[in-house]
């Protein structure tokens, strides 16, 4: 034991310099692992903070034709900036999505509805093809592009349950009642 004593007494400039080699590589161990710790915590807040706007085409009960929707599930707003959809559909006065739609802003949960003009059968037929490009209208300003198939196959299972008929007043009744003498009218047509 003495012999160490001695030898640590005599080398203590190696023995301290040793020490903060040590010291440093774990310094620099610790600040990087801090960054990386830094940089998925700031995507994920991004990720969870940013504007998720999405296209989809939805039947309305009882009619041959469909909505256009448009919005935005995110928490912040978006800008958009191109929209496109391939095959066109036909909208009022024949206008293309990028006519009416650039620079208009989506609020969060906000949602926009087209009515399309095209027969819901002529639309069944064919999958669509979406070009978005939106901007996050908070402070950063990323730019975010999404490019996906809209496949058409779903539609006709769409249902609409309403409530039981104990769950109606005899008003919403007579209006159900109605709808249906209706819509067996114009099936007769």
């Amino acid at each position: 034991m003495t012999h160490m004593i001695d030898w640590l007494n005599t080398n203590q400039g190696f023995v301290m310099s040793l020490l903060t080699m040590v010291y440093v590589v774990a310094t620099i161990i610790i600040v990087v692992f801090n960054r990386k710790t830094i940089k998925e915590m700031k995507d994920s807040r991004e990720a969870e903070s940013r504007p998720y706007v999405f296209i989809y085409l939805d039947k309305i009960p009882r009619e041959t034709h469909c909505f256009l929707r448009i919005k935005n599930y995110g928490k912040s707003g978006a800008q958009l900036n191109d929209v496109s959809i391939t095959p066109n559909l036909t909208f009022n006065k024949g206008a293309l999505p990028r006519d009416f739609l650039s620079s208009v802003i989506l609020a969060p949960s906000q949602s926009l509805e087209f009515l399309v003009f095209d027969v819901k059968d002529e639309i069944l037929e064919n999958s669509y093809t979406v070009h978005l490009q939106y901007m996050s209208v908070d402070g950063n300003k990323k730019q975010y592009k999404d490019d996906y198939i809209l496949l058409m196959n779903y539609i006709p299972q769409l249902g609409y349950i309403g409530g039981g008929p104990t769950d109606l007043s005899s008003e919403a009744k007579e209006l159900q009642r109605i709808g249906n003498q209706l819509d067996s009218i114009k099936h007769k047509l």
